[in-house]
């Protein structure tokens, strides 16, 4: 059974031999530089999608409080993280989004059985320079903690920015299909159906879904949900 949607993570590998970036700044802030370097992969680890912006100031406020960082110096460390590649340079110094791509790269095994993939940076890149478009619109957007819900979910708008842009299926998330199964008054098992489809690899019959409302109105009328067959499948 795939594990719920989920877009953080608890952990991330550190290497006991230091690299380029970390070597770098232990020699220009010594323990400061080691404990900036950490506490930044931390932060983004425990963040939805793995980045933060810092263009508004009360975000900026928050990052470097919890970097334990005073805000001179840090902006000089992540000056720093951009040149030696660590963080994103062109996310980084256009909207002030940090994200590290070596830090997804590590990460990807924690999401081996999740229902959603790891999100990349050519989808942050797209939901950036997209919203950089619109007047008026913040590139915060950042999630807030103990219980205060984030702005328009980004990190779902992120993914859903590539996905139009490409015209790539997207799958539907577990809250997606519920309120949608829960708007059609049917009864179907949300839960059943994305783990029948996640196993097919979101399939049908012999295709890519193109449609998933499409297949749960195909599972109302056909009723199979429950004996486990494709019933979309059948009407090809």
């Amino acid at each position: 059974m795939a594990r719920p949607e989920r877009k953080d993570a608890d952990y991330f590998p550190f290497y006991a031999k230091d690299g380029r970036t970390l070597f770098i700044l232990e020699d220009k802030y010594g323990c400061k530089g080691t404990g900036f370097f950490t506490n930044v992969l931390r932060f983004l680890t425990l963040q939805p999608d793995h980045h933060f912006c810092i263009k508004n100031e009360a975000d900026k406020l928050y990052f470097f409080s919890k970097t334990k960082c005073d805000e001179v110096s840090g902006m000089d460390m992540l000056n720093i993280m951009t040149k030696t590649c660590k963080i994103h340079s062109d996310l980084w110094v256009t909207y002030e989004v940090i994200v590290s791509e070596d830090l997804l790269t590590s990460l990807k095994d924690a999401y081996r059985n999740r229902i959603n993939s790891i999100i990349t940076i050519d989808e942050i890149v797209v939901f950036y320079a997209g919203n950089s478009q619109e007047e008026g619109v913040s590139y915060a957007g950042n999630s807030q903690e103990e219980g205060v819900s984030d702005t328009g979910k980004p990190q779902r708008k992120l993914k859903e920015s590539k996905v139009k842009k490409e015209g790539k299926f997207l799958p539907p998330s577990s809250d997606e299909l519920k309120d949608y199964c829960r708007k059609r008054q049917n009864q179907i098992n949300p839960e059943t159906f994305i783990d029948f489809y996640t196993a097919k690899g979101w399939m049908v019959g012999k295709n890519k879904m193109k449609d998933w409302k499409a297949a749960v109105r195909t599972w109302e009328q056909r009723d199979t949900g429950a004996k486990h067959e494709d019933p979309y499948a059948k009407s090809l």
